[in-house]
């Protein structure tokens, strides 16, 4: 899959070939590397399981300096939608998420979108813990920004998830990494800062189509707050899960998915 430049890297899983499936396309959230869709697996494993064709793509590939801001960064992947072909289903985690909300008034009005932990706006707060990530990043310590990330995306109270004052200071006042992997930084600090001041409220409420966004009830990031829909769409919060519900409470969130899919005719 090709831009204008850069090559897009993607994951293509499900019946590839089948005559009618329903097509999902799926945006990934920020990762220091693409992972080839391990972020999303036991959500794949469902859609790929009720006979969809599921194409995860490394949403952070079209990412340069020169998309400075959201804005600039989603019209690359507005420029890039068609390519997919008709998309039935999509779906987004985190900055993929935020990215497939704003991409929803570039797809059909029947176009299903399923969220998980996709912020349609930020706060304060929720912006103030993305930029010390970023910063962290940003400054050659991927491996202290990525400690910082993996303590946020737990569910608060969970064991290793609280970021204490004094652990934060310790991160900060680390020493820069000298074999630090330089693409994994500049991938971080771009997704958090990209997620910065974004709103995207009325471009999902607008939205004809059907909508499901899962979000944690301990989530230390994206929260219920963070969320827009319109009376027509579905807003569920995953109890004690954090940021990765999906992740921590897989046979739940699959059954959503399915009475979702089966509801919405995807299967």
């Amino acid at each position: 899959m090709t831009h204008a430049g850069p090559v897009v890297p993607t994951a293509v899983f499900g019946p590839e070939t089948a005559v009618g499936a329903p097509h999902a396309l799926v945006l990934a959230p920020v990762t220091p590397r693409w992972d080839e869709g391990a972020f999303f697996a036991p959500v794949i494993r469902t859609l790929a399981g009720a006979g969809l064709r599921v194409t995860v793509v490394d949403t952070l590939s079209l990412w340069d300096e020169e998309a400075d801001s959201m804005a600039a960064f989603v019209a690359r992947w507005r420029a890039l939608l068609p390519d997919f072909g008709r998309v039935d289903l999509l779906c987004g985690n985190a900055l993929g998420g935020a990215v497939a909300q704003a991409l929803l008034p570039d797809c059909a009005p029947d176009t299903a979108a399923l969220l998980v932990s996709g912020p349609a706006r930020t706060d304060p707060v929720l912006e103030e813990r993305l930029t010390r990530i970023a910063d962290l990043a940003a400054s050659g310590r991927p491996g202290a920004a990525l400690a910082l990330l993996d303590q946020r995306v737990l569910p608060l109270g969970a064991p290793g998830a609280d970021v204490t004052a004094a652990a934060t200071a310790d991160a900060d006042t680390a020493p820069v990494d000298v074999e630090a992997d330089t693409a994994a930084g500049r991938r971080l600090a771009a997704g958090m800062r990209l997620l910065c001041g974004i709103d995207v409220t009325d471009a999902v409420r607008a939205h004809p189509g059907p909508l499901l966004q899962i979000v944690g009830s301990h989530s230390q990031l994206v929260t219920r707050r963070h969320t827009a829909a319109a009376p027509h769409h579905r807003v569920h919060v995953a109890p004690g899960a954090g940021m990765r519900p999906h992740a921590e409470q897989p046979t739940e969130v699959a059954a959503l998915i399915e009475a979702y899919l089966w509801e919405k005719g995807l299967r």
